[in-house]
């Protein structure tokens, strides 16, 4: 009975020491995200927010989610990288995922900025309203298209490139 309960004990520590290079940036992601949730869940409660800024066409409430969702996505954007890099660099077999991963939380990222801009920048682009999201559509071809170039040539291989020259 003993042998099962150290072996139990055992495993648990394992698991642990397992998830151990990937939790500090785990935790500041999740944190980060949790307390500036909750930060804007209370400034929004706070009577007048939905007051217009004078000289404006946008309210307190619109800037209050546009800069906290501003620090959102950057959150997400560092620790959302930074949790990708660990985990490539603890665990490799998912190394080659990690390209994947990081162009993931940038897209993330830029959703969400390209949500909480939309009410501030909603006057601007009220005559061509079809260029605010091709404005962020241009700005998320860049990481696509690197990751999906470094993507076909991790899987094509390095003998690829030199056996095409050779042709």
């Amino acid at each position: 009975m003993e042998k099962v309960v150290v072996m139990s004990k055992q495993s648990q520590s394992n698991l642990m020491d397992d998830l151990r290079p990937i939790m500090p940036p785990l935790i500041r992601l999740l944190a980060g995200i949790i307390v500036l949730v909750v930060i804007q869940a209370t400034v929004l409660g706070f009577p007048g927010i939905t007051s217009l800024i004078p000289t404006t066409t946008f309210t307190i409430a619109a800037l209050v989610v546009f800069t906290l969702g501003l620090v959102v996505s950057a959150i997400v954007l560092k620790f959302g990288t930074q949790l990708s890099t660990s985990l490539g660099d603890a665990y490799k077999s998912y190394r080659s995922y990690t390209p994947l991963l990081t162009w993931l939380f940038q897209m993330i990222a830029l959703v969400i900025l390209y949500n909480v801009s939309k009410p501030i920048t909603a006057s601007y682009f009220a005559t061509i309203p079809w260029a605010y999201p091709l404005i962020f559509l241009l700005i998320a071809i860049g990481p696509t298209i690197k990751v999906v170039m470094n993507t076909v040539s991790a899987l094509e291989g390095k003998n690829t490139s030199k056996h095409l020259q050779t042709n």
